[in-house]
Order: C-alpha cells, then sequence, then structure tokens
C-alpha cells in the first residue's frame, strides 16, 4: 500500500508541522489526531513507528504515553 503510506507520510509531516517549537509531543494525542484525519487501516503499532520516525528526523521528542 505504497499510496498509503504515502499519505500517512504527508498526514504526519503536516501534524510536525503544526507542532513545531513544542519541546514534547503526546503519542496518544497524535495518533488518535492522525487516524481522524487519514481514516488509515493501518495498525496503530506501524503508525506509531512512521510517526517516531519522521519526528526523529525533525529533532523532535514523542512522549510514549500510549
Amino acid at each position: 500500500m505504497p499510496d498509503q503510506n504515502a499519505l500517512i507520510r504527508a498526514a504526519i509531516g503536516r501534524l510536525l508541522s503544526e507542532k513545531t517549537g513544542m519541546a514534547v509531543i503526546s503519542m496518544r494525542e497524535s495518533i488518535t489526531e492522525l487516524l481522524a484525519i487519514t481514516g488509515a487501516t493501518i495498525a496503530v503499532e506501524t503508525l506509531q513507528d512512521m510517526l517516531l520516525e519522521m519526528a526523529e528526523m525533525r529533532g523532535m521528542m514523542v512522549a510514549l504515553d500510549v
């Protein structure tokens, strides 16, 4: 599902852009927002991995409050 992954990565990018400047973002809140935005049928664990990877690339920290 490369198309779905690209859409999810774009949604994660937008979400992280909105949160630029925050010291730490919430995993739980971010996942809830992403699922609502994308309506994706992807495993939550996969979504968490993608979020962590992209946040790390931007130098952001994610609170693992799942």
